[in-house]
């Protein structure tokens, strides 16, 4: 996994690291890392950091990118963050935890989440287009899968019922 990262989507990843952060590369991007063609275009940039915005970290992620000349809004799941790019900062997934910061792998100076916990991330979204990625990464990558671990993730995160749904129409027999 590798990938070339845009001057802007480094710098903001900079800045979170600078504060301690872990920075994960989320979306449709880091299936591209991955080497899943997801057939669609994609101009925004989805990063994860692996605790939840307090306000002191909000307030303070917020003062360093605006110093560095990014414009920044607030959103319910994040920060948007304009520049040369469109980079979202999400606040901790859910499912971020022990298993998934030792199932990420770095790739170019990000951590690239596990293809079972960008689809466990996916299912959580629930929108047309993250669901069309699943159907994809399973199609392209299924084989490859770790199935017992991305069901029992699934399980967790309440989404065993949609992940059986997709398998089952792609063809694919669960346990």
């Amino acid at each position: 996994m590798s990938s070339e990262y845009p001057p802007d989507v480094r710098r903001v990843a900079d800045i979170l690291r600078e504060l301690g952060l872990r920075v994960y590369l989320i979306g449709a991007r880091s299936l591209i890392v991955h080497g899943v063609d997801i057939n669609r275009a994609t101009k925004d940039w989805d990063l994860a950091i692996d605790v939840g915005f307090t306000r002191e970290l909000r307030d303070e992620v917020t003062e360093r990118l605006r110093r560095e000349g990014f414009r920044v809004q607030w959103r319910k799941w994040g920060l948007l963050v304009e520049g040369e790019v469109h980079v979202d900062v999400n606040y901790a997934p859910l499912i971020v935890d022990e298993e998934f910061r030792a199932r990420a792998r770095e790739a170019g100076g990000l951590l690239v989440p596990s293809l079972e916990d960008i689809i466990v991330l996916k299912l959580m979204s629930g929108e047309r287009k993250d669901i069309g990625d699943v159907k994809r990464i399973i199609a392209q990558r299924g084989g490859e899968l770790d199935w017992e671990y991305l069901m029992r993730r699934a399980r967790q995160a309440g989404l065993e019922r949609e992940l059986g749904k997709i398998a089952a129409r792609m063809g694919v027999r669960l346990g």
